[in-house]
């Protein structure tokens, strides 16, 4: 049952530091209940000065901050139980004299206000709540308000008082900080207990991620896989087939086909599935292209590309632009007579966009015969829209460059 009262108004959506605040506030409205209760029995002695009138308040207004809190309007149960705090401690300063001792409640009264302090809420809160008692401090020291008829107490009432005082202080003292201990030890135990499950479900995630990443490379490997049976296909094809025509339809298909699958080769049993080394990618299929024409004469490769992790998104149309950028050189511009048969690749960050060129040192080709004839420019263009980028080509007599440009 006492449980249930301390938990009033606690959801598990609230932070730890809105829980600790309602906690609080429960545990010190029930606190000042049993309080009321226990110096209630002063009227023994002091029969009608007894203030009846102030004790039904302090019992209302901390029952007030129970259903507020239940309410989950924990602003207000805050705000009234400062101020409430603040009035009942001025008028008891007013009413007995101060020979009894009443200013010691400021004490724990600061003690409780320091306890509400809540690091997620604004420091000037805190403030407020601190000057609120304050001023009711200050007005009952400077100044001399009438609230009630005057009460004379005799010097045995006094000494009652003061006694009662004392000990209902140290009481109430020591009531907060062993209720403040357990519930920070019961605090801490939902935080070790919060931890336990937060590396619970860190290892769980962690094992799915494993296993996600483990399907998502088997995928790669059978997707790489498959793509090396349709080259192998595709080659089967040329070798059977005469028609040159056929042939070269043949090759382009496989240099394409082959351009995505060493994309799946680049990620298969990597960490990180969604990048590329886009240097090692670009250089390695380049070789594989120059490896797999059938020429009568050597292609030299010079490469500058910079050590750029790219995207796979971005990796595999772009792995295809080279592949029809390299075609195109080694289809038109050399030949048995072109004196260091070279082609020319970068890749370079400029202004945050990405610079790949593609040159060789060939004969050139006609670019407008070029342009309406082919299908790997017209491919080029393509790919170039689907990294939002801009292609650029131009040939002539020694030198034929591809340019596209996109964003990272």
């Amino acid at each position: 049952m006492l449980q249930k009262i301390l938990d009033i108004g606690l959801f598990p959506e609230i932070s730890f530091y809105q829980k600790r605040e309602v906690r609080i506030l429960n545990i010190i409205s029930l606190i000042t209940i049993f309080g009321m209760v226990l110096g209630g029995t002063t009227i023994l002695f002091i029969k009608q000065k007894y203030p009846i009138s102030l004790q039904l308040f302090i019992i209302f207004y901390n029952v007030f901050i129970l259903y507020s809190n239940y309410k989950r309007r924990f602003n207000l149960s805050a705000t009234t139980f400062v101020i409430g705090l603040s009035c009942v401690l001025l008028y008891v300063g007013e009413y007995y004299p101060e020979a009894t001792a009443s200013y010691l409640f400021y004490f724990p009264a600061l003690f409780c206000i320091g306890l509400l302090h809540n690091p997620e809420k604004h420091q000037f809160r805190t403030h407020g709540l601190f000057l609120i008692l304050i001023i009711g401090f200050v007005a009952n020291r400077l100044f001399d308000i009438q609230l009630y008829p005057e009460v004379n107490f005799n010097a045995e009432e006094i000494e009652l008082l003061f006694n009662y005082n004392i000990l209902f202080c140290i009481l109430l003292t020591l009531s907060l900080i062993i209720i403040m201990i357990g519930m920070l030890n019961k605090q801490y135990n939902e935080v070790i207990n919060l931890l336990d499950k937060t590396k619970s479900d860190k290892i769980i995630i962690e094992n799915s991620l494993h296993e996600k990443e483990i399907l998502i490379s088997e995928i790669q490997h059978r997707v790489k896989n498959n793509l090396a049976v349709l080259i192998g296909l595709f080659n089967m094809q040329k070798n059977l087939s005469k028609n040159e025509e056929t042939i070269e339809a043949l090759s382009d298909a496989k240099s394409r086909v082959m351009s995505i699958a060493m994309v799946h080769q680049s990620l298969y049993k990597k960490k990180d599935l969604s990048k590329i080394n886009l240097k090692q990618y670009l250089v390695g299929l380049a070789n594989e292209i120059l490896d797999g024409q059938q020429l009568d004469f050597k292609v030299d490769l010079t490469e500058s590309i910079e050590n750029i992790e790219g995207d796979i998104t971005k990796a595999v149309p772009l792995g295809l632009i080279t592949n029809e950028c390299i075609t195109n050189c080694l289809k038109h511009a050399f030949n048995q007579n072109t004196i260091n048969p070279t082609v020319y690749i970068s890749l370079s960050i400029q202004f945050g966009s990405a610079l790949l060129k593609i040159s060789d040192n060939g004969n050139g080709f006609d670019v407008k015969q070029t342009k309406n004839d082919s299908l790997g420019l017209t491919l080029i263009e393509a790919l170039s829209e689907q990294l939002d980028g801009q292609f650029h080509y131009e040939s002539k007599e020694g030198n034929t460059e591809f340019r596209v440009k996109f964003p990272l």
